[in-house]
């Protein structure tokens, strides 16, 4: 039974504000989203040079200023009442490495006045994400500390983390700088090698396109040194590559834990970048071994206190089941999905996430996630958010606790349940089917793509991940068409490995 009074907070993330994106462009220069992500019909990729911008974005771009202020405004008409706080999990801006620091500071400053004039009586409190820090933490402090208590401002102003307490309630909100913690090489690579390649247009226009090729990687060349030292600045420059804990980051949480235990209180832990792996991108994996490996053990230790993880960055929509050594789902992570609709492995519509909770415990009772439609969107001249679904009815739950995550994810393996069939049109939000066959991993009636999910949502530990994919993948190869077979492997093999493998 739940006791004391029901709150709400949103969750909100990678909005990434394009602020040089103009609609109506139609590929014209000048334009950051137009100019870095022309595409190839034959790759797949979505071809903006074929496509008129929309005013409220586009499958191939970041976020453009329409589409943010609506998702503003939208969370404060859909529930004004009860509101405790607001979560914001990072990557503020665009993917752009050009911009400025003038550019990026004043942008933040945009984003951080539309959340204050929006929220007046409550606190937003951000967490850094890889592509907030090409300003130091100095300066990203002062834009925020209207939001936040001292004692968190004297650790965010030296190292971007921070605790809040909540006075007179049970639960404190740790806010993580996972950025500590990422392996570079990799979110290099997402973000780039993908996203930024610059494709063959389309044969109609081969010879004129292909002058246009040259002189665009004659200038990719000469930026390149620039665009290093830039995105070196943005993520590697705020690592201590051969440390392992980085600003002391590990012994301030277990220390903000460990006081959480002594004082009975719970804990929310608010982050960007989550551990384990991307689920759409073939366990594509953000954090360094040591430090994914650590999380875990972390998590592992305190989960009596840990009442909800909260997390960014993939931009879908998904979540995570962690468990002890003997196999016992004993927390979970959820990630909400990105404001901005582009992302370079597949594109999702925009999203906006609120959450209900019990206010003196911090115990998560539900979530409701809205969306928008951004083609009709665009097509309407308007933004209508409404809600795409309400977790606990949705996949017919009756609480939001690891065991219930834990078999939610095993129903993903049942031929009979349609929990997967929902959870994959949820995971990219409800996304065109024609869009989506572009760019997914083969339909929700795909055992293969169940696999994909399966296992990153249920193996967090990287090494785990490719163990289920490789053990769990053998009847595909050797008999495709047997689903039941598939499905009953999955299942048996799944709770063996819960038992024998250190997730």
């Amino acid at each position: 039974m739940v006791q004391g009074k029901i709150g709400y907070f949103w969750h909100i993330t990678d909005i990434h504000y394009d602020p040089k994106y103009s609609s109506g462009s139609g590929g014209g220069g000048g334009n950051t989203c137009w100019n870095t992500r022309s595409s190839n019909i034959d790759t797949g990729h979505i071809r903006p040079d074929r496509k008129v911008a929309g005013v409220f974005g586009n499958y191939s771009c970041d976020s453009p200023w329409g589409l943010i202020e609506s998702a503003v405004q939208a969370m404060k008409s859909k529930q004004d009442e009860g509101i405790e706080f607001v979560l914001w999990t990072g990557d503020a801006l665009t993917h752009a490495a050009e911009m400025s620091e003038e550019l990026r500071l004043q942008s933040l400053k945009n984003l951080t006045d539309l959340l204050s004039h929006t929220f007046t009586s409550q606190f937003v409190f951000p967490a850094l994400g890889h592509e907030d820090v090409g300003l130091n933490f100095s300066q990203t402090a002062i834009l925020w500390k209207h939001w936040l208590p001292s004692e968190a401002l004297q650790t965010f102003e030296k190292s971007g983390y921070y605790m809040v307490e909540q006075k007179s309630k049970k639960y404190r909100i740790i806010l993580l700088n996972t950025n500590f913690w990422l392996d570079v090489d990799n979110i290099d690579s997402r973000f780039h090698s993908h996203q930024y390649h610059q494709h063959e247009h389309h044969h109609h226009h081969h010879h004129q396109q292909q002058q246009q090729q040259q002189q665009q990687q004659q200038q990719q060349q000469q930026q390149q040194p620039q665009q290093q030292q830039q995105q070196q600045q943005r993520i590697a420059g705020s690592l201590l590559k051969n440390s392992t804990d980085p600003h002391n980051q590990w012994r301030w949480f277990e220390s903000v834990l460990r006081t959480a235990r002594e004082k009975k209180d719970t804990v929310y832990v608010v982050g960007h970048t989550p551990p384990g792996v991307d689920e759409r991108d073939s366990g594509a994996r953000p954090l360094k071994a040591i430090h994914n490996r650590r999380y875990l053990q972390m998590v592992r230790q305190f989960s009596d206190v840990i009442a909800g993880q909260f997390f960014g960055h993939w931009h879908s929509d998904t979540f995570r089941t962690i468990y002890n050594d003997l196999g016992v789902p004993i927390s979970w992570i959820m990630m909400a999905p990105s404001i901005t609709p582009g992302r370079p492995n597949g594109p999702n519509n925009p999203g906006l996430r609120l959450y209900k909770f019990e206010t003196s415990t911090g115990q998560i009772l539900d979530y409701t996630q809205y969306y928008l439609d951004l083609p009709k969107a665009n097509s309407i001249g308007r933004a209508n958010w409404v809600i795409e679904y309400s977790f606990l009815d949705y996949y017919e739950l009756k609480e939001i606790n690891a065991k219930s995550l834990h078999d939610l994810a095993d129903r993903f393996t049942k031929q009979n349940d349609n929990a997967f069939v929902r959870y994959y049109k949820a995971n990219t939000v409800s996304l065109p089917q024609e869009v989506e066959e572009i760019w997914g991993c083969g339909g929700a009636f795909s055992g293969a793509c169940m696999l994909q999910h399966y296992c990153a949502v249920t193996r967090v530990n990287p090494e785990s991940y490719s163990n289920c994919l490789s053990s769990l993948a053998y009847p595909l190869s050797t008999d495709s068409s047997s689903q039941n077979n598939l499905y009953f492997i999955l299942y048996i093999f799944g709770s063996m490995v819960c038992l024998l493998t250190s997730r």
